[in-house]
């Protein structure tokens, strides 16, 4: 079934209907899967053969893979070649096609589909070798032939049409009688076996034969089918805008799929698209570009199906316009549907023409306009994709290109005009979301304003709430395109939509959706499913969906100006899930940590089952938490506010984008504050300090988590107070205070141990760990950090782990141990790598490096020191990205590039000055008074050297570890 319809969609429906006829079992649809699944693994490079798309099944060969296309592909060649005047080609054509039949088809009983396809694919060879016989004939070469054409009339006798080839033959080798003769075996048989007489056609043969007619030498042969003879091919092409834009691949596959149709069967390609995406002028680009292949003429109709202010054209109306078009006067149409519908067909039978089918609304419009026999290109134009339609290859038209987008403004507006504001078309194109209808609108506009900047109109779309206006012109826009795709829709349907409009994001999936639309999750899945079909949402991958940009922007309008009461509800079942969610995605990442407001809570109703699926979903989800938080503050949801933010700290901590997430972190402090929540308060002040440390706001940072102290004491929470003084002296330590560092961490170390805080435990050894490194005091610092690791490692805490493996290195490699100090380091870059921590992973690159540099190996240390500089300024973590450069420093040194190493470590400076981390300041000092000695320039060598020594003694660093 794939092979007879290569290259096509095949439908799981149609693959039933073949394989159990009208009575199919239950399972039948899993029959098939499990069919096509065997298939696949049996077949050499099954799964690229046999492809899942939409509904069914395709098969992707080539031409020469299958005997069947280069059959179909030999009978266009010799149909052409026969429109050029070159029969002997023509000929040679059909015999290798016919060459390729070895006998019957699918021959056997394989049911009614499967029998009518045999039936059909013999029909096809039977016309060819008439074909064949009809050029032979004419090229003097009757007697080659009759001994085929004689076996080929016994094996179909009643087959009239090769009856009259013999006739022919004989009567052209000079046996008339003989030629009489077989007249009379088909009259007999055809009275003896059907009761019928021959048909008028080999009547009026036997009858020119009787009297020598001598127009038989060059006898024009009724095929049956063939069109009755018109004066003019009708040409009714719209106009094929010149400024056409783009879509090189979309015109190929029309152009592909024109080419591999079988004889005698229409070519019938459908474009959809959302509303605006250039459908029409695709279908009219690509019927010019194929006209001269369909010498019989071109038609077109608009069928309305998305025309404000008018009605879908039926099928009887448009078969009507269709033939008034093609020049039959109105008196000649019937005027009942049935005569109507068989004057359209009559009209196409046997006829080569290019037909366009644009706007149409649903499968019954267009399905009786489809020619039923011709060998026509039939190009159809819809919103929704038309499924209901067999035999049809299906496209949707997508966004353009930004290349081809701005092609098409530079087409429209003048290449001098574009090339002046680069970055600016780059935007407008951005903003309009590559729709072709947005872009000419944009271009429209800027042409009918040689006054404005581009710039200027970018400024005017970059108001989200204006941009639907900006992008209309002369009645014409986006809003209104997708308003007529709104409200072609069933009420319910309306309903649904309008209420996707407060989901805050672009991207969704079918939870989200079931959440807002308070029903299961297979229900949503229906509704977004059909939303897909009308094309106001895309299809990401299965169960998540996107919003074009445009088409966001108009429902979230449509969801402000038809806001109903219970819209509120369905907000709140929204963020309910993200909040339920994300806790529980964030408690299977970052095990052990401190449960909110809801310790009872049973953890078996946890749906992530490790810590990749719930990080993917955190993944996922990353930019609809953060609008849920605006969201939520916007309509007076203070406490979702107050409480989803902690999750976005959580995972920036991970992924590094605190800049976003301490915006909502900031959100979740004055939500938590209007609220008089001073748990949630404190809560929030410690996770928006953790945001600011990494991003090097040391200061603000301390300010924070000191309040935070001061609210936990207030509030009698021990937890709350050991969490905040352990991030104190975090930040204390990176402030170069590492005294007050270690006396803290001592004492959260010992309170978390009584409070039976395993998670805190291990994080607080972890920086004592750095704090006695710093301090010289490597055994101590290495004892802390392995049990950090241990800790970590028994509660399945990977990101801390990877941080406490970093500095268990750097203590090994102070005991001289540098082998076993690298390996801790290679061990922490794994799983800093596993679960991908953007923000940790150049600070672990770098530790390598250092241990390298102290091996002599050189060569691996640049290599490593270079990635972390790499990843270092791709992160937006700040707090790490001066020990980076001083990394990067120490190899240059040792390279003996001291311009490189200078450079590097005056960057690491400038950083460590700007962000108070007084450690690496002085780490810094004493590279740049290394280097400039090495270089000659004793007196800086003295000054940094000094001012390293000086703020070393501050810290009390002792002198043999500076």
């Amino acid at each position: 079934m794939l092979l007879l319809d290569a290259g096509r969609v095949v439908p799981i429906a149609r693959l039933v209907v073949a394989g159990w006829n009208e009575e199919p079992p239950d399972s039948a649809e899993h029959q098939v899967r499990k069919a096509v699944a065997k298939l696949r693994s049996r077949i050499p490079h099954g799964p690229e053969i046999i492809v899942t798309d939409g509904p069914g099944y395709r098969a992707v060969v080539e031409t020469g893979q299958l005997d069947l296309l280069s059959h179909q592909q030999l009978l266009r060649e010799a149909r052409q070649s026969v429109a050029e005047g070159r029969p002997e080609r023509a000929a040679a054509q059909l015999r290798e096609a016919l060459a390729l039949w070895r006998g019957p088809v699918l021959a056997g009983s394989g049911g009614q589909v499967i029998d009518a396809a045999s039936t059909a694919l013999e029909e096809q060879r039977l016309t060819a070798a008439e074909q064949l016989y009809d050029l032979c004939i004419d090229a003097g070469e009757a007697a080659e032939i009759t001994g085929e054409l004689r076996l080929l009339v016994d094996e179909h006798p009643l087959r009239e049409t090769l009856r009259s080839r013999l006739m022919l033959a004989l009567y052209h080798c000079g046996q008339r009688a003989a030629a009489l003769d077989e007249f009379a075996r088909v009259r007999d048989r055809l009275a003896n076996e059907l009761g019928i007489d021959p048909s008028a056609e080999l009547i009026e043969l036997r009858e020119r034969i009787l009297r020598q007619d001598p127009s038989l030498v060059r006898v024009e042969r009724s095929i049956a089918g063939s069109p009755p003879p018109v004066t003019e091919a009708p040409h009714v092409l719209p106009f094929d805008v010149p400024d056409f834009s783009g879509r090189s691949s979309e015109l190929k596959w029309v152009c592909n799929a024109a080419g591999r149709t079988p004889e005698g069967v229409p070519t019938v390609l459908a474009l959809d698209g959302m509303g605006g995406s250039g459908k029409t002028a695709l279908a009219v680009r690509a019927a010019h570009q194929l006209a001269g292949q369909y010498p019989d003429g071109s038609l077109f109709i608009d069928l309305h199906g998305f025309t404000p202010g008018q009605a879908p054209l039926s099928a009887f109306h448009a078969q009507g316009d269709l033939l008034a078009a093609a020049g039959i006067s109105g008196d000649e149409l019937p005027t009942v549907s049935a005569g109507r519908s068989a004057r359209w067909q009559s009209y196409m039978r046997g006829r080569r023409m290019v037909l366009i089918l644009d706007n149409a609304a649903a499968s019954e419009q267009v399905r009786a306009l489809i020619p039923s026999s011709s060998d026509s290109l039939v190009l159809i134009t819809s919103r929704p994709r038309l499924t209901g339609l067999d035999g049809v290859e299906w496209l949707s038209v997508g966004a353009l290109s930004e290349v081809d987008s701005q092609q098409l403004l530079r087409t429209t507006l003048g290449g001098e005009r574009v090339e002046r504001e680069p970055a600016a078309v780059s935007e407008l194109v951005r903003l309009c979301g590559g729709l072709p209808l947005a872009v000419r609108i944009a271009a429209a506009r800027l042409a009918n304003r040689p006054h404005w900047t581009v710039q200027r109109l970018v400024e005017r779309l970059g108001d989200h709430n204006r941009r639907l206006d900006e992008l209309t012109s002369e009645g014409r826009g986006v809003a209104g395109a997708l308003l007529l795709s709104y409200q072609s829709m069933p009420g319910q349907q309306q309903a649904a939509f309008r209420l996707l409009g407060h989901h805050p994001g672009r991207h969704l999936d079918t939870r989200e959706a079931a959440a807002l639309l308070d029903t299961d999750v297979l229900t949503a899945e229906d509704v977004l499913e059909e939303l897909v079909d009308v094309r106001l949402l895309e299809a990401r991958e299965p169960g998540v969906y996107t919003l074009h940009d445009l088409v966001r922007s108009f429902v979230q309008r449509l969801a402000q100006e038809q806001r109903e009461p219970a819209d509120g509800q369905a907000v709140q079942r929204l963020l309910d899930y993200y909040l339920r969610t994300a806790e529980q995605a964030c408690d299977t990442v970052f095990p052990g940590r401190r449960r909110i407001g809801h310790e009872q809570e049973d953890q078996a109703d946890n749906e992530f089952d490790h810590k990749e699926k719930a990080l993917q979903w955190l993944d996922q989800h990353r930019d609809s938490l953060l609008a849920a938080v605006d969201v939520a503050h916007a309509e007076g949801l203070l406490w979702y506010a107050a409480r989803l933010p902690r999750e976005l700290g959580f995972h920036s901590s991970i992924r590094g984008y605190d800049s976003s997430a301490n915006v909502a972190l900031e959100k979740g402090v004055s939500a938590a504050r209007q609220l008089g929540d001073r748990s949630l308060t404190r809560l929030n002040l410690m996770n928006l300090a953790m945001g600011k440390w990494r991003l090097g706001q040391l200061r603000d940072a301390v300010g924070r988590l000191e309040e935070a102290v001061d609210l936990s004491r207030q509030l009698g929470d021990e937890y709350g107070e050991a969490e905040c003084r352990a991030r104190l002296g975090q930040a204390y330590c990176s402030m170069g205070d590492l005294e007050r560092a270690l006396q803290l961490n001592q004492e959260v170390s010992t309170r978390a141990q009584e409070l039976g805080f395993t998670r805190l435990d291990g994080s607080s050894l972890s920086m004592l760990s750095l704090i006695l490194v710093r301090l010289g005091r490597f055994e101590e610092a290495r004892e802390s950090a392995e049990r950090a690791v241990a800790i970590f490692d028994s509660i399945e805490e990977i990101q801390l782990s990877v941080t406490a493996l970093n500095y268990l290195s750097q203590a090994i490699e102070g005991l001289g141990r540098f082998e076993e100090a690298l390996a801790r380091a290679d061990v922490a870059l794994e799983r800093c790598r596993r679960i991908s921590m953007p923000a940790a992973l150049p600070l672990v690159l770098a530790r390598r490096a250092d241990v390298l540099v102290r091996m002599g190996e050189l060569d691996e240390a640049a290599e490593s020191a270079d990635d972390a500089l790499t990843k270092a300024t791709s992160s937006t973590g700040d707090i790490y990205r001066a020990t980076v450069h001083l990394s990067v420093g120490r190899v240059r040194y040792e390279q003996g590039d001291l311009d490189m190493a200078l450079a590097q470590q005056q960057l690491a400076h400038d950083i460590a000055c700007r962000m108070e981390l007084r450690y690496d300041e002085a780490c810094a000092l004493w590279g740049l008074a290394r280097t400039a000695e090495a270089q000659g320039r004793l007196q800086t060598a003295r000054e940094h050297r000094l001012a390293a020594h000086s703020l070393f003694s501050l810290m009390k660093v002792p002198e043999p570890v500076r």
